[in-house]
């Protein structure tokens, strides 16, 4: 395991907003757990840390000063499948995809000459060495993206991940999107450079067509006054995209990258707030049958096949975390990502977040009118946080 190391927060105050005008560009040796939490994580801002990945076994393995190290992944992943998205064929404003051995994809970009663009995108290989009981641990998740409540959530229940590895040929693109329940992402380039398009939050309405739909590309020729911020992410570089910041990133050379999708304390309430503003977009579209019987019901199930989610899965997710930081306080040791811990004043920011998003959902009008419930075990963790609040 890992030397562990404890992180620990300084008082947060202020609004959650963004104002500035520029994207900066952070040092690892200068830039503080703490600072990156305040200034960057709780101001939903964006920026970009150099030189985060230097000892990391993919950094050194998985390509040279001059190209991927195609050999390497055909000798050690090639039977692994993973899906591939082919960025010249679109289907309903999305590129086609499907599943190629990575032994084919290495193949494919060894060529010259490629008839296909092709882009391996959302390979869960973290996931898959774990399956096969593999030792290989190919890098260590930096410790100022260890506050991530997804993939701590699906490790202790053994779901799917939110880590990924992406592979793209050279030109090769991923369409205008905001990530998965609007949660942040992070993603360090192993090799190759990306340019990224970032819009800050509500902008994309400003690029809606007449049917409220986005464009699949961002052309700036197209668009008048928008505002939007283009970043160049070199090689060893990780940039951190806030909650609701649609983005689209074209793969200057051949580039490869990890990634995860996380949420915690900072961005709980925008996870919310999208959940309930889903909800209620999906009510609009079958209001026909709301003197159904199952009509609410209805609602929960087309809100987790469009959003991801659903307001169940959305109260397991917080109560899960709740109650793992009520042990912590209580002195049970957890460890993050095999190498963090969380101190105290960390660990009662995010129990008065959990508290205050309890309150949000019981004076939401579902629970309000007791079409649905916290059950007892959610209410008995939410007066335990009150204590912890109340005696700090």
């Amino acid at each position: 395991m890992a030397e562990i190391k404890f992180l620990d927060i300084e008082s947060i105050n202020g609004p959650n907003t963004y104002n500035e005008r520029r994207i900066h560009v952070l040092n690892v040796p200068a830039l503080s757990y703490s600072d990156f939490f305040s200034k960057y994580m709780f101001t939903n801002s964006p920026c970009v840390i150099k030189n985060v990945c230097e000892e990391w076994r993919a950094f050194k393995d998985w390509a040279s000063s001059e190209k991927i190290n195609w050999d390497f992944f055909i000798e050690n992943y090639g039977d692994f499948e993973a899906p591939v998205a082919d960025c010249n064929k679109l289907d309903f404003n999305a590129q086609c995809k499907s599943n190629m051995r990575v032994k084919e994809f290495m193949e494919y970009l060894k060529l010259d000459e490629k008839e296909h663009l092709l882009y391996l995108k959302d390979w869960h290989l973290k996931a898959m060495l774990k399956k096969v009981n593999s030792p290989e641990n190919f890098y260590k998740v930096p410790e100022y993206f260890a506050s991530d409540w997804l993939n701590e959530y699906a490790e202790d229940k053994k779901e799917d991940d939110f880590q990924f590895v992406y592979i793209g040929a050279k030109d090769t693109w991923t369409p205008l999107h905001a990530d998965v329940y609007s949660s942040y992402s992070w993603s360090v380039n192993i090799f190759g450079k990306k340019k990224w398009i970032l819009f800050p939050p509500g902008e994309e309405d400003n690029l809606r067509d007449s049917l409220r739909n986005l464009p699949i590309l961002f052309k700036s020729e197209k668009f008048g006054c928008i505002q939007y911020f283009e970043v160049i992410q070199e090689k060893g570089d990780a940039i951190f995209v806030p909650s609701g910041w649609h983005h689209q990133v074209f793969n200057l050379q051949d580039t490869i990258s990890i990634n995860h999708n996380f949420i915690n304390a900072c961005n709980i309430d925008i996870v919310w707030m999208a959940l309930q503003k889903n909800l209620t977009d999906v009510e609009k579209e079958i209001e026909e049958f709301k003197d159904s019987p199952d009509y609410l019901n209805q609602c929960q199930i087309i809100l987790k096949s469009l959003f991801g989610m659903d307001f169940y899965s959305f109260i397991d997710l917080i109560a899960h975390i709740a109650e793992k930081r009520l042990k912590q306080l209580q002195g049970v040791n957890f460890t993050v990502f095999n190498s963090y811990q969380f101190g105290n004043k960390h660990i009662k920011f995010d129990l008065q977040t959990l508290y205050k998003i309890f309150n949000s959902i019981e004076n939401h009008i579902l629970f309000k009118n007791k079409f649905l419930k916290l059950s007892p075990n959610h209410l008995e963790l939410k007066k335990e946080i009150s204590l912890v609040i109340k005696n700090s």
